[in-house]
C-alpha cells in the first residue's frame, strides 16, 4: 500500500491521501500549513490514531517553519499555539502524545531557532518510521495466535490508511498473509456511520488481494454464530493501563458477542496508543455531527430535526479482550498489573 502520509523534504511540505475521496477516487492534499493538518485531522481526511499522531508531528514542523520566530521563546510560543490548533479530536491519545513529544524536542534543542526547526522536522519524520517499524513488530507478534486458514473479523479501519504504512490490524492480516501463503480470510465490519469498514478496509485488503468479505454492523451476531470467522481483530484510539479498550463504536457490541460464541478478541496498538496516566472513567468520548447519521450520500434519510446520539467511540472492558498486541509483545487477559509489566519491558 500508498503511504498515507510523508514529508515531502524538497519543497517542506506534507502529503496526505484525502481518504473522505476513498474509494472511488484517491487524491491527495499538499500543504505548508499547520492549521490545514488540523483541518484534515478534525474532518477526517486523516484518520485512525497513528496516523493523525504523525499528522500531528508534521503540522508542528511545519508550525516551526511557519512561525519565523527569531528567539527560541517566540518559537515555543508559536508552537504551544499550535498544539493546541492540531488537538482537534480529543479520543485518540496519539494526537496528544505527538504534540507533546514535539514541544518536548522544541524545549531541550539548543542553538539557532533554524537549527531547532530542523531538528523538530526531523523528529517529524522520525515519528512516521517509528510507527512503520512499530506495526511490523505488531504484525510478528500477532502471528503467535493467527493460524493459516483463519478468518478474521475487523471493524473500522485500522490497515494501511489508519497508520504512515502497513496499519496495525493491517499488519496483522498482511503479514499473516505472507507468512501463510494467502491462507487467510477476512470479515469487514461496514461501521456506521461514517462507513470506514466498508470505504477504506475493503478497499486496502481487496488491493493486497486478499479474500475480503464486507457486512453490516447489525450481521456481526449472525455470522459469528454460524462459525464464519476464527477471531475479531480490532484497532483501538486509546487503551488505558487497566486493559481498556476506547474503539470505534461498535467494537464493545462485537465484543460481547464474541465472549458469547467463544471467539477470541484482539486489540492491536503501537505503545504510542497506551495511555498510563487516565483513568477509564475520564476518557473523553468524542461526539460528532448528528447529520453523520440523519444523512446518507447528500440526503436525509430520516426526519431532518431528528435527535441524534452520535458518539464516536466506545469503551470495551478488559474481561473481553482475549490480548492485546503491541509491538513490545503481547498481553493475554490484560490486567493493570499485567500491562504496567509490559510499560517497563
Amino acid at each position: 500500500m500508498f503511504r498515507t502520509i510523508e514529508w515531502l523534504d524538497d519543497i517542506n511540505e506534507v502529503r496526505l491521501v484525502d481518504q473522505t475521496k476513498l474509494p472511488l477516487e484517491k487524491s491527495h492534499i499538499v500543504t505548508s500549513s499547520h492549521e490545514r493538518i488540523a483541518q484534515s485531522i478534525e474532518i477526517m481526511e486523516i484518520r485512525g490514531a497513528p496516523a493523525i499522531g504523525a499528522a500531528a508531528a508534521m503540522g508542528m514542523a511545519l508550525a516551526a517553519i511557519e512561525s519565523k520566530a527569531n528567539t527560541k521563546k517566540e518559537l515555543l510560543e508559536y508552537l504551544e499555539r499550535a498544539a493546541d490548533t492540531l488537538n482537534t479530536r480529543p479520543t485518540a491519545v496519539n494526537l496528544t502524545w505527538a504534540t507533546a513529544r514535539m514541544l518536548t524536542v522544541a524545549k531541550e534543542s539548543g542553538g539557532s531557532t533554524d537549527a531547532i526547526v530542523k531538528t523538530l522536522i526531523e523528529e517529524a519524520k522520525e515519528i512516521a518510521e517509528e510507527d512503520v517499524r512499530m506495526c511490523r513488530s505488531m504484525g510478528e507478534n500477532a502471528l503467535s495466535v493467527i493460524e493459516p486458514g483463519f478468518t478474521i473479523q475487523t471493524i473500522c479501519n485500522a490497515g494501511s490508511l489508519a497508520t504512515v504504512h502497513l496499519g496495525t490490524v493491517g499488519a496483522v492480516v498482511r503479514i499473516a498473509h505472507e507468512k501463510y501463503d494467502g491462507d487467510i480470510k477476512v470479515y469487514a465490519a461496514e461501521t456506521r456511520p461514517r462507513q470506514q469498514g466498508a470505504k477504506i478496509t475493503v478497499f486496502e485488503f481487496m488491493e493486497d488481494g486478499i479474500d475480503t468479505t464486507l457486512i453490516t454492523d447489525g450481521m456481526i451476531g449472525t455470522v459469528f454464530r454460524e462459525g464464519r470467522v476464527d477471531c475479531c481483530v480490532v484497532g483501538a484510539d486509546r487503551i488505558v493501563r487497566t486493559g481498556h479498550v476506547i474503539n470505534k463504536i461498535g467494537t464493545y457490541t462485537m465484543a460481547i458477542t464474541a465472549k458469547h460464541h467463544n471467539i477470541p478478541f484482539y486489540s492491536v496498538v503501537p505503545m504510542s496508543t497506551i495511555d498510563w496516566v487516565t483513568n477509564v472513567e475520564d476518557v473523553v468520548i468524542e461526539e460528532r455531527d448528528p447529520d453523520e447519521i440523519r444523512i446518507i450520500n447528500g440526503e436525509y434519510v430520516t426526519v431532518p430535526d431528528a435527535k441524534v446520539y452520535n458518539p464516536a467511540f466506545d469503551i470495551t472492558p478488559p474481561e473481553l479482550v482475549t490480548a492485546i498486541i503491541t509491538d513490545k509483545g503481547v498481553v493475554h487477559n490484560p490486567t493493570e498489573e499485567k500491562m504496567l509489566k509490559l510499560r517497563d519491558l
